[in-house]
């Protein structure tokens, strides 16, 4: 009976990653529609667009746990080439403690607009960037000053975009999406 025990352990973990990251469906404002690289200088710009931003939208939720992540809309770079993300040009909001819920249309006003280096799972943040929505699309601005990589990526394969969605604790409640 040992010896099935880890057969069946592999095959529920195979069944899972083949099927639950695609669970659930994520809300208009998390679902990516496309996405555009460009530069010129030493700016680079990435826009990501989603299928539709409410009028309003609400942070802080109340079963959103305190500094998880609760929105992300980014993109993942790999700025070396290497098949390895090591920035991320961010747009975010992670849960404030004992803080109340806020429902609001000015999305930008209550997230973060950052840009991180990323080593395996952790990130910090390196600097600011521009950060713009229009409609459904969000634009990222930074420039090479604010990291040497930056200087390197000039080709639309270097980045991913992506997108994350918390409602509350509950780990199967949050979507991720990407594009390509």
């Amino acid at each position: 009976m040992n010896a099935k025990l880890p057969v069946a352990m592999i095959c529920a973990v195979a069944v899972c990653a083949s099927g639950c990251l695609a669970e659930p469906v994520c809300p208009p404002f998390a679902t990516i529609v496309s996405g555009d690289f460009g530069y010129l200088g030493d700016t680079r710009w990435w826009t990501l667009q989603v299928e539709q931003i409410p009028a309003k939208l609400t942070f802080n939720q109340s079963g959103v746990p305190a500094n998880f992540l609760e929105y992300r809309w980014a993109v993942d770079i790999d700025s070396d080439g290497d098949g390895v993300v090591d920035l991320r040009a961010s747009i975010d909001h992670f849960a404030v403690p004992d803080a109340a819920p806020v429902t609001t249309s000015d999305i930008l006003g209550e997230t973060n607009h950052r840009l991180l280096a990323v080593m395996g799972g952790t990130a910090s943040e390196i600097a600011s960037i521009n950060a713009s929505l229009t409609d459904n699309t969000f634009r990222f601005e930074a420039t090479t000053a604010e990291a040497a990589g930056l200087a390197t990526v000039t080709d639309r394969a270097q980045s991913l975009w992506k997108t994350s969605y918390r409602a509350d604790a509950d780990v199967e409640e949050q979507c991720d999406d990407q594009w390509p």
